[in-house]
């Protein structure tokens, strides 16, 4: 059976309104505009989110070998707040109680955190009565 490649080309040439890049067809919402992608600026609840994310990502990546530079990112890379520390000690909180194995790299963890945040005055600030109110 032979094709004619004349017909296969022709039929290409006769849709025009198709786009040369198909992803606009299959995705529209990431249509590109003169910059590239669209992006709307984050609220508040975005970067708080983004934030944790990024905090639940090197908790993943925390092991004994690692421990000194992912704690550094973890008290250095990030500005904290109430809320993002209460998040941070949930999380931690989990990953003890659920990963045995890894017990006593979250217990390095968190005397670090106790010194770091240790405001006798301010109780939402004070990472070892956040801990000590979840237990």
């Amino acid at each position: 059976m032979e094709y004619d490649i004349g017909f296969i080309f022709s039929l290409k040439a006769t849709n025009k309104q198709r786009p040369d890049n198909m992803t606009e067809l299959d995705f529209p919402h990431k249509k590109r505009g003169t910059n590239g992608f669209r992006k709307k600026p984050l609220t508040e609840k975005d970067k708080f989110n983004k934030m944790l994310g990024e905090i639940r990502i090197l908790l993943n990546k925390l092991s004994l070998n690692n421990f000194d530079t992912i704690a550094q990112k973890l008290l250095q890379n990030f500005q904290y707040t109430p809320s993002l520390l209460y998040e941070l000690m949930k999380m931690i909180f989990i990953k003890s109680t659920g990963e045995h194995s890894y017990l006593d790299v979250y217990c390095k963890l968190c005397a670090l955190l106790f010194k770091r945040f240790n405001d006798p005055e301010n109780h939402e600030m004070n990472f070892k009565k956040l801990l000590i109110t979840k237990c």
